[in-house]
């Protein structure tokens, strides 16, 4: 083969291994088939991450060679798994057009091959028990955000259906509705907190392993990245009351969104009335563990002209069918509302805090974080009352 010719099919290839519009590693991102029937066509076998890795490297080496002994530069691309700093170069802005009733399943032909997500920790404001529901806004202000999770298992790449996906987020200036007590999360003496569910629910997943809901871009509070929760239950049972119970939790993890767009939605109202530190994608270690090795930040695109109309995003989950994880919940949701967890996280918290006045990952004390955190819920209403 001449290097001419070589070239020219290393080329070619190149637009299927790449993700479009993106400069990125070419493995990391490959987007395999949404189903798989059989993983005894070589066509699937070819399109695996690792196989398709393994034949970049291969290929690298020998046009490395060829350039060689042509005297000309060897320098090429090092292939490894990448890291959170390239991970948060990446812009996930889609040019897909989304339309209400479209097939959710047209969105992941782009949405990063199917890789192990990696589990990170559940936080300390996990409520079980919340509802199956769709729109989990609850009237709430802020960015509308429809939110369409696949889960996959990482080893096949078969979608999971009859999995129960169950999400919740900070709103808008910041606040997690539902858990008492918790530094800087609202008044930690007003227990009315533990009857909200406010961006908190459950969906099913579809014969494509789609889950998606109708929430809110989330807002920012001291000591982490903007982020969403999740955790992925298999062989939960739906009850009459609209919940479900039992099953296992197969995966554990938290979404994350391009710093750019954060950049704008904070400028949006309520987000704006927030006066807490932003804390960047890079500086949370949370981030950099989920990061390191996949791709933990959402793909999306704007609904309307402009981000105050809406954002669709998308993300997919490949997951261990036989994973099990520890799932401690710092509340239940009950059939009277909200009840704190004896022995959850937040229950389990010294009175007044860590020596210092510091708690964990908010250093600086309680009362500081929660007068912080009042001002802008007080901002947000009276701005909301106003209107």
């Amino acid at each position: 083969m001449t290097l001419k010719t070589f070239l020219a099919s290393l080329l070619l290839a190149a637009p299927a291994l790449a993700h479009p519009g993106h400069h990125e590693k070419v493995y990391a991102h490959s987007a395999l088939p949404l189903e798989r029937k059989s993983l005894a066509h070589c066509s699937a076998q070819f399109n695996e991450p690792e196989f398709v890795k393994r034949t970049v490297q291969i290929h690298g080496q020998e046009l490395a060679r060829l350039k060689r002994s042509l005297g000309l530069d060897t320098k090429r691309s090092k292939h490894s798994p990448r890291d959170y700093e390239e991970v948060n170069r990446i812009d996930h802005k889609s040019n897909k057009t989304v339309s209400e009733g479209m097939d959710l399943s047209t969105l992941f032909s782009d949405a990063g091959a199917c890789m192990l997500m990696p589990a990170v920790d559940q936080g300390p404001l996990y409520v079980k028990g919340e509802e199956v529901r769709k729109d989990i806004t609850n009237g709430e202000k802020g960015i509308p955000l429809t939110l369409a999770i696949q889960v996959v298992d990482y080893k096949t790449c078969e979608t999971v259906p009859e999995a129960h996906v169950d999400i919740w987020s900070s709103n808008s200036t910041g606040i997690y509705v539902g858990v008492q007590g918790y530094p800087g999360m609202g008044d930690p003496n007003d227990a009315s907190i533990l009857q909200g569910t406010t961006l908190r629910g459950v969906q099913p997943t579809d014969e494509h392993g789609i889950a998606s809901f109708d929430s809110l871009f989330p807002g920012h509070y001291d000591g982490r990245a903007t982020h969403i929760h999740a955790i992925v239950y298999l062989g939960a049972t739906a009850q009459p009351n609209n919940t479900i119970t039992g099953g296992r939790a197969a995966h554990v993890g938290q979404i994350y969104f391009d710093q750019g767009l954060i950049t704008v939605a904070e400028q949006q109202t309520p987000y704006n009335s927030n006066t807490m530190r932003i804390t960047p994608n890079v500086n949370d270690f949370l981030f950099r563990q989920g990061a390191n090795g996949d791709d933990p930040i959402v793909r999306y695109a704007l609904v309307g002209d402009d981000i105050s109309q809406g954002l669709f995003a998308w993300i997919r989950f490949g997951i261990d069918q036989n994973a099990d994880k520890p799932v401690n919940p710092a509340a239940f949701w009950t059939e009277k509302g909200g009840v704190m967890n004896p022995t959850g996280p937040i229950s389990q918290l010294p009175p007044g805090g860590f020596p210092g006045g510091g708690w964990p990952g908010f250093p600086g004390g309680r009362k500081k974080r929660a007068a912080r955190a009042a001002a802008a819920a007080a901002a947000a209403r009276a701005e909301q009352d106003a209107e």
